[in-house]
């Protein structure tokens, strides 16, 4: 099971729509078994899924030492199970901090473990800061994927995270970024400068870019089902971001 965590350290960047709708496309257009983790407390993911947060969440897994089996559920999408997210994670995130008997970094990749091999892809959507939780789905995570924009704050965000991937970096050496996919992008000169930067440094960034003209941007704002954004924006946009990731996870196809 080939693991990708969506993250950044600002909010507001597109991360939780982005990913479902990845999940979404590698399930029903690759036909790819996909578990999706919802590990940001406001639980915006989960809801696009369908998921129950009073049949188990990652904060059980977390703070009570469930089964993933417990909290496993299926989403109303095919080919899609997904771990849902609650604002317990709050709590979660200080207990497992409190907890000096349980190696703190490693409960869910020991958790995930039992169905590895169920998967084909896992889809980890992370909360805008560094805590257990997100230490937690790093620890078991291939590849990153960075959501921007492409605005100053968000720049200093990747560098901010970069240090933080190398950190993690010492306990999981399979850790890498996969790039930074530019959302609501424009050709303004701004953009353009801050992208040239990031080259410089080395920041591998995808090609392909979701335009702020594309019906992404405003259909997230009104906050429309994803099944039916992505039959209206299946463009090259997603097609060239998605391929790639096909290619990688081919292998794991179950």
């Amino acid at each position: 099971m080939k693991t990708i965590s969506f993250i950044n350290l600002k909010g507001g960047v597109g991360k939780t729509t982005i990913s479902t709708w990845l999940a979404y496309l590698l399930a029903e257009s690759w036909d790819l078994r996909v578990l999706f983790i919802d590990n940001d407390k406001q639980g915006n993911a989960s809801r696009w899924l369908g998921a129950d947060e009073r049949k188990g969440t990652l904060t059980n897994i977390l703070m009570d030492g469930a089964s993933v089996h417990d909290v496993l559920q299926k989403s109303q999408y095919h080919n899609i199970d997904c771990i849902a997210a609650d604002m317990g994670l709050v709590e979660a995130n200080y207990a497992v901090i409190g907890d000096q008997e349980t190696r703190q970094d490693l409960i869910l990749k020991n958790a995930l473990a039992e169905i590895a091999d169920d998967y084909a892809v896992c889809v980890i959507d992370n909360p805008p800061d560094i805590n257990m939780s997100v230490f937690n789905a790093l620890a078991c995570t291939d590849d990153v994927i960075i959501v921007t924009l492409l605005e100053l704050d968000s720049i200093e965000g990747i560098r901010k995270m970069h240090d933080q991937i190398t950190d993690v970096q010492q306990f999981n050496p399979g850790l890498s970024i996969k790039g930074v996919l530019v959302n609501q992008y424009m050709a303004y000169p701004e953009a353009i400068e801050l992208s040239k930067e990031l080259e410089r440094e080395g920041v591998p960034l995808f090609r392909s870019r979701v335009s702020y003209a594309t019906p992404m941007a405003k259909r997230h704002k009104r906050a429309v089902h994803v099944r039916v954004s992505l039959r209206s924006v299946l463009t090259a946009v997603w097609q060239g971001m998605s391929f790639d990731l096909r290619r990688n996870c081919s292998n794991e196809k179950t």
